[in-house]
C-alpha cells in the first residue's frame, strides 16, 4: 500500500483542467468511439485520481502500475461497456492501495461508481485457498455486493484478465496459485455470466501457466492437424456459402477453432486420443434475423444428413446464461462429421460477451433474456445469504451453481424452467416459489404421479402438488442438487425445529404450572415481564423455546412462575394426560421410538427430546421405567390415545422362533399377506441348529390387529413361539440397537 495520502485539494478541485495529466492516448480514441464529451471529462478525473493514488507504485516488471488500470479500462471499452463501468475499471485499485477514502470518491463521481469500486476492493482480498475458511466473508460481501450490481464482477473478470496475461513477472508460487484460482472460480464465474471470450482466454491462459509443456506440445499438435484438413474445412466452407446465397440467406460462415483449455479438458475427462478430440469439423453461421436463422437450418439439413439425437435448439429455449443458438451435428463428404452453430448478429455479440452486451448491443432482434439469467442467478445471492447460516454455507452455495449441465421442463401452463442437470420435482419446485418447495407432498410428471426424488428430463411437464400441513422433509437434503432447494430446506428445517421447540416448551411449562394449580393465562403484562426478565429472557417465545431444546429445566423455570404469584408447588397433583391423535398433540408433531415401537391402543409416556421433539414411547419401555432425576422427569409426559381422523399405520415389531425347515418364511410371509399388513423389514438369525429366529417390522392399525396377527402366526405348524419387543424388562436380552 501508498504510504502517501492523495492531497485532498487535489481530489476536490478539478476545475482546473489545464492541470490534469493527459489520458494515454489509445485508451482515448477507443473511448471517443462512443463516449459523449461530458463523459469523456469523467473519464479523464477518473484516469487523473487513479494516476495520482499509484504515482509512486510500480508492477512487478518494473513499469508504472498505472499501466495495469489503464489496461483494465481498455478491455472494458472493447466490450462497449458503460463509463461508469470504465471508471470503476480505473479506479478499481484505488481504495484498497491509497488512502483515498470512499465519501471523498462519492463526492466526485457519486455512489453507484464508487460502490462498484469498493466490490472490486472486497473481491481483491480474496485469497483463492481459504475459501473454506477464512475469507469465506470476503467472498460473501463481494456476491451481495454483486447482487447490488452485476458490474462489480465484470470489472474484476477484466482485472483477472491483464493479471493472467502479465502473469510471468510473480513468483511461480504465486503463479500457480492464481490460475488455480483463475480456473476453479473466475472462469466458472464467466461461464455463468455468458462472458465466453473473457473464459476462454482466462482458462487458456491458467492452462499454459500451470502445464507450459503441454500447453506447447498440444499447440503445435493443433496446428498440425488444421493445416491437414484446410481442404475439407474450405470445401464444407464454400459449399454452405453457395446454397445459403441460392436461397436469399445472407450469411457469414465461419470455422469454429475449440479452445486450448477445453480440448486438454476432454483428453483427460473424457480419456480419448488427441485424434478423436479434434475429429470434429465445426462452423458457425451468423445470419441476420431469427427467421433466417431457421431457413438456414432447412438448407443445411438438405445438404447433409443429420445425426439424431444431437440437435438443440437455444433459440427456442435459451441457456439461463442467454446463450442462444441452433446447435446441429451432420455427416457429411464421405462420412466426416460436422458441427453447426447457427446464430444472430446479436446472439453471437451476447454468446462471446454476454450479460456485459446489455450495455452496448441493442437491435431489434436483441434478446431480452441475455441478461435474465445471469441477473436472476446474482440477484438470488441476497436470498441465499438469508437462507444460509455462515459464510462458508453462503460459498459452497455459490460454487456449487457456477458450472453445471441444464435440462428444461414446464409448468402446467406452458412455461419454461431452466434447472441444473439431474434436478428433481423439489429442486423445480423450489426454483418457482420457496413456499411451494416447503408445501409439496407429491407430483405428476407428463400428468402421471411420479416420486418427489426422480431425475427430471428435457421437455418434461411438472406439477407439484402441495399441502399447507406438509413439512419439510431432512431426507429431501439426500438428492435435491441446487443450491436453492438445498439452503430453502436447510433454512425450513432449522424453523420448524425452532417451532416444534417452542410447542415443546410451551406442553412442558404448562405441565408444570398445573402443579400449582395455575397456567399461563394467570400471567399477564407486568408479571409475565417481570418473571421473563428474572429468568434472563427477552420473550415468552424465547423461553418456551429455550424449554423445548434443553436449554432451561421446566421444573426450575416454573419455580419462578409460582414465586411470581407467591405458589408453591403441588408436589402431590399429577400431570394431566395429554391426547395423542393424527400423529400430534396439540399441534405438535411427534414421532413414535424405535427401541420400542408403540402402536394405537399401547400405554404411552411423552417425552421431550432436545433433538427430535415430542417423541412417543411404550410405557413399559426402559427408557420411561428406569430410575430418573427431577431433571430428567420433567421431560416426560403421561400420554393418552385419542381418536385419528383417517385410517393411520403404526410401526410395531414381532419376534418369531420357528423350527428351521425350506419353506417357513414364505409360510409365515403369507399370514402377513392374507392379514392385509405390509412389512417394511425383516432380519433373521440362527438360534441353534434347529431353531431360526425373525424379527419382522410391520405396519398396523392398532394393538388389535397386531395381537391377531400374532394368534396366527402362532397357530402355524412349525412356529414354536411369537411376541411382541416392546424394549420393557421382558426383553432386556434384546439387542434394541438391532432393531433401530
Amino acid at each position: 500500500m501508498s504510504e502517501r495520502a492523495l492531497p485532498n485539494n487535489i481530489l476536490l478541485d478539478f476545475s482546473n483542467r489545464k492541470l490534469l495529466s493527459p489520458v494515454p492516448k489509445k485508451l482515448y480514441k477507443s473511448a471517443k468511439t462512443y463516449f459523449s464529451k461530458r463523459e469523456l471529462e469523467l473519464l479523464k478525473t477518473a484516469y487523473n485520481v487513479a494516476f495520482q493514488a499509484h504515482k509512486e507504485q510500480l508492477r512487478k516488471d518494473g513499469s508504472q502500475y498505472i499501466t495495469h488500470p489503464v489496461s483494465v479500462a481498455s478491455i472494458l471499452i472493447e466490450l462497449n461497456l458503460d463509463i461508469e463501468t470504465v471508471c470503476a475499471g480505473l479506479m478499481h485499485d484505488v481504495l484498497e492501495d491509497s488512502f483515498i477514502q470512499k465519501k471523498y470518491l462519492e463526492k466526485l463521481f457519486g455512489k453507484d461508481i464508487v460502490a462498484i469500486v469498493d466490490g472490486v476492493s472486497n473481491l481483491n482480498k480474496l485469497d483463492f485457498e481459504s475459501i473454506e475458511d477464512r475469507n469465506a466473508n470476503n467472498l460473501q460481501k463481494m456476491a451481495l455486493a454483486m447482487s447490488k450490481d452485476i458490474r462489480v464482477i465484470i470489472v474484476k473478470l477484466c482485472d483477472r484478465l491483464h493479471n493472467m496475461r502479465t502473469i510471468e513477472f510473480l513468483p511461480r508460487e504465486k503463479q500457480i496459485n492464481k490460475s488455480l484460482e483463475t480456473l476453479d472460480l473466475y472462469g466458472p464465474i464467466a461461464i455463468r455470466i455468458g462472458m465466453q471470450n473473457i473464459r476462454v482466454e482466462l482458462e487458456d491462459l491458467a492452462f499454459q501457466c500451470l502445464h507450459p509443456m503441454r500447453a506447447r506440445m498440444l499447440t503445435s499438435a493443433i496446428k498440425q492437424a488444421v493445416g491437414g484438413r484446410q481442404k475439407i474445412i474450405s470445401k464444407l466452407r464454400k459449399q454452405f456459402k453457395y446454397y445459403l446465397k441460392n436461397n436469399e440467406i445472407p450469411a457469414i460462415v465461419q470455422g469454429r477453432q475449440k479452445s486450448l483449455y477445453s480440448i486438454y479438458k476432454k483428453i483427460k475427462d473424457k480419456k480419448k486420443p488427441f485424434s478423436q478430440i479434434l475429429d470434429v469439423y465445426a462452423f458457425r453461421v451468423i445470419v441476420d434475423s431469427v427467421d433466417d436463422a431457421y431457413r438456414a437450418l432447412g438448407v443445411i439439413h438438405n445438404l447433409h444428413k443429420p445425426i439424431g439425437k444431437k440437435f438443440k435448439d437455444y433459440i427456442a429455449i435459451p441457456k439461463s446464461n442467454g446463450y442462444q443458438a441452433i446447435h446441429t451435428s451432420l455427416i457429411a463428404l464421405d462420412g466426416v462429421p460436422i458441427e453447426v452453430q447457427i446464430q444472430t448478429k446479436s446472439m453471437e455479440i451476447i454468446a462471446e460477451n454476454g450479460i456485459s452486451a446489455h450495455w452496448s448491443y441493442k437491435t431489434k432482434d436483441s434478446v431480452k433474456s441475455e441478461a435474465i439469467g445471469a441477473r436472476k442467478w446474482i440477484e438470488s445471492f441476497t436470498d441465499l445469504d438469508k437462507a444460509t447460516i455462515n459464510s462458508r454455507e453462503f460459498v459452497e452455495a455459490i460454487k456449487t451453481d457456477l458450472v453445471y449441465d441444464e435440462v428444461y421442463v414446464f409448468t402446467p401452463t406452458g412455461k419454461i424452467v431452466n434447472l441444473k442437470s439431474g434436478s428433481t420435482p423439489i429442486d423445480f419446485a423450489y426454483e418457482l416459489h420457496t413456499e411451494l418447495g416447503n408445501n409439496a407432498v407429491a407430483c405428476r410428471v407428463n400428468r402421471k404421479f411420479a416420486p418427489l426424488n426422480i431425475r427430471l428430463e428435457n421437455g418434461q411437464s411438472i406439477e407439484i402438488i402441495t399441502s399447507e400441513k406438509q413439512e419439510v422433509s431432512p431426507d429431501w437434503l439426500n438428492f435435491v442438487v441446487t443450491s436453492k432447494a438445498r439452503s430453502s430446506i436447510r433454512l425450513a428445517l432449522r424453523n420448524q425445529k425452532i417451532s416444534q421447540s417452542r410447542k415443546a416448551g410451551k406442553l412442558m411449562l404448562e405441565n408444570e404450572l398445573r402443579r400449582g394449580g395455575v397456567t399461563l393465562d394467570h400471567y399477564r403484562g407486568s408479571k409475565m415481564s417481570r418473571i421473563l426478565e428474572m429468568i434472563g429472557v427477552k420473550s415468552l417465545n424465547e423461553l418456551l423455546t429455550d424449554l423445548g431444546s434443553g436449554k432451561k429445566t421446566g421444573a426450575l423455570v416454573a419455580e419462578r412462575f409460582f414465586s411470581g404469584l407467591r405458589l408453591k408447588k403441588n408436589k402431590k397433583s399429577k400431570f394431566k394426560s395429554m391426547v395423542l391423535s393424527d400423529h400430534q398433540i396439540e399441534g405438535v408433531s411427534v414421532t413414535y421410538a424405535k427401541c420400542c415401537m408403540p402402536v394405537h391402543g399401547d400405554p404411552i409416556t411423552a417425552h421431550s427430546d432436545t433433538d427430535r421433539g415430542i417423541v412417543i414411547h411404550h410405557s413399559r419401555c426402559r427408557q420411561v421405567s428406569i430410575p430418573r432425576s427431577n431433571t430428567l422427569s420433567a421431560r416426560y409426559f403421561p400420554a393418552m390415545w385419542g381418536s385419528d381422523s383417517k385410517e393411520l399405520h403404526y410401526k410395531g415389531h414381532v419376534k418369531i422362533h420357528a423350527e428351521d425347515r425350506p419353506g417357513i418364511l414364505a409360510d409365515i410371509a403369507s399370514v402377513f399377506t392374507k392379514s392385509n399388513l405390509n412389512i417394511v423389514n425383516i432380519h433373521s438369525r440362527d438360534i441353534d441348529s434347529m431353531i431360526i429366529e425373525f424379527i419382522v417390522e410391520v405396519e398396523v392399525l392398532n394393538t388389535d390387529s397386531i395381537n391377531r396377527l400374532m394368534l396366527k402366526l402362532r397357530s402355524l405348524r412349525y412356529v414354536t413361539s411369537c411376541s411382541r419387543i416392546v424394549n420393557d424388562s421382558k426383553s432386556k436380552n434384546e439387542k434394541t440397537n438391532f432393531y433401530k
